[in-house]
């Protein structure tokens, strides 16, 4: 009896010490887990910020292009300020002026894929390219009038952007006035912004909406959302608040405005991002139930292991905020980024390499074979890139659709060294270039023209190099293409 009794003591006993053990290890694992929930959390957001923001700047560059390319409108007074509705112009005059402002605009259209490109007047008439599809909506008149009207009258610029025009809900508008009686009309497919607004394999569950002013959704990675009113309980949570990321128990959310005042808002589930935390935790409560005295090692073993989950994770985020995915080079961000830090390091360099290099003719690629090919044919450029440039050490960027740069600096070698070997393999890259492209060439006349700026000791600052070395390159470009230009 006694025998029994104390049997029963000790299976009582190990009953509780089990208990107790189970208890403990879950409150432990539950306290750490929740520690390890916010601090995934928090390294997460950090990085998914990052990917938004760089989406801003890329939704900022597509859209400043649009406004730069127009604002070359002005570079004449011949082109914005010519009156179509002036009758004291002869029907001499008006060809004249018409057929300069035609040609001006078809040169500078001509590597964009815009759908309208032209300047309309005060009496419907209109120079450039009006698309059918914009002439259709306006067949009894009144494109002036209507497109005109969008500029608000305190806006310093005279400009405007508009999206869903009389129920055109595929194209986004931008508009700029020249002249009391003229503005300038241009349209483009919103499925271009596919290219800018691309979501990285890492973040597939990553929704990305492109918002105006009064919250129309005007681009969105799901297509069933597209030309609709923002989801009102994402609304709710951010309002019209921009350069914000906001966390619930649903949704990872960032709203970030892009210059015209229209925002990219991103938004991922919360169950998503923690998916390989919740695994975890599941694991571990079966862990527990059936091994009471190995929990906390089991605990140890599974946070070390999402540790290092997460660690990769962030790793691969840090890795697609800094780099462009398709060519693995810099993006136009990082590429500054880098280049600004050298240039404030001066450290005595003797010369400064930076070079802008551009794809002629690349349309035509994407025309006849496909924007799939066209992909290939930028990544192979970015690898050649990085065979002739790479043996320098130099910073190469991927700055736009089929635009790239490249900086060097030199510490150890005169300008004149310096221009000698950045010359060199400069026409190394053309001879491989003809070599590796040959079929591209005759097929679609693609080639590379390229700026190349050498300066010697100085305080430079990096747009100062930008803009020279683009300036050589717009030589290039009007010379004839396919060649180099060196100031």
């Amino acid at each position: 009896m006694k025998k029994n009794n104390l049997r029963l003591t000790q299976i009582v006993y190990s009953a509780i010490i089990a208990v107790g053990v189970i208890l403990m290890s879950l409150i432990i694992s539950s306290v750490l887990l929740r520690s390890l929930r916010r601090t995934t959390e928090s390294e997460i957001s950090y990085f998914i910020a990052a990917d938004a923001h760089q989406m801003e700047l890329n939704v900022d560059n597509y859209l400043n292009n649009v406004q730069q390319v127009t604002a070359l409108l002005f570079s004449d007074k011949d082109y914005y300020l010519y009156d179509a509705t002036d009758e004291s112009l002869s029907d001499y005059q008006k060809i004249q002026s018409e057929t300069k402002i035609l040609n001006r605009i078809v040169d500078l259209g001509m590597m964009n894929n815009y759908c309208d490109f032209g300047i309309v007047y005060a009496n419907d008439k209109s120079a450039g390219w009006i698309s059918q599809v914009t002439g259709q909506m306006f067949k009894d008149g009144g494109i002036y009038d209507y497109f005109s009207s969008l500029i608000p009258e305190d806006n310093l610029k005279q400009d405007a952007w508009s999206v869903n025009v009389l129920g055109n809900t595929n194209r986004i508008y931008y508009v700029k006035r020249l002249n009391p009686n003229a503005i300038c009309l241009v349209s483009f497919y919103i499925s271009e912004l596919e290219s800018v607004l691309d979501v990285p394999a890492e973040l597939s569950e990553m929704n990305i909406k492109l918002i105006a002013n009064d919250n129309y959704v005007v681009y969105s990675t799901n297509k069933h959302e597209e030309s609709m009113q923002l989801d009102p309980y994402i609304l709710g949570i951010i309002g019209d608040a921009a350069g914000i990321t906001a966390v619930n128990d649903d949704y990872l959310i960032t709203s970030n405005r892009v210059s015209n005042g229209w925002r990219v808002v991103c938004t991922m589930p919360t169950d998503t991002i923690m998916a390989e935390q919740v695994a975890a935790t599941k694991t571990l409560v079966l862990l527990v139930s059936l091994i009471t005295i190995l929990v906390l090692l089991t605990i140890i073993l599974v946070m070390t292991k999402l540790n290092y989950s997460v660690k990769g994770f962030v790793d691969d985020l840090d890795y697609q905020a800094k780099n462009d995915q398709m060519t693995g080079l810099l993006n136009k961000s990082a590429f500054r980024s880098v280049t600004e830090s050298d240039l404030e390091t001066y450290n005595g360099k003797q010369a400064i390499a930076f070079i802008m290099l551009d794809l002629d003719n690349f349309k035509s690629v994407n025309d006849v074979a496909g924007h799939k090919f066209g992909d290939e044919v930028i990544k192979r450029m970015g690898d050649l890139l990085r065979e002739v440039y790479g043996v320098e050490g130099a910073f190469i960027g991927r700055i736009g659709g089929d635009e790239f740069a490249v900086y060097k600096s030199y510490n150890d070698i005169s300008r004149q060294e310096a221009e000698k070997r950045i010359h060199d393999l400069t026409n190394s890259l053309y001879d491989l270039f003809d070599l590796h492209f040959k079929d591209e060439k005759e097929k679609y006349g693609l080639s590379v023209s390229t700026g190349v700026l050498v300066t010697g000791a100085g305080d430079y600052r990096f747009d100062d190099l930008y803009q020279k070395a683009d300036v050589a390159l717009y030589i290039s470009k009007r010379n004839g293409k396919s060649k180099p230009t060196f100031i």
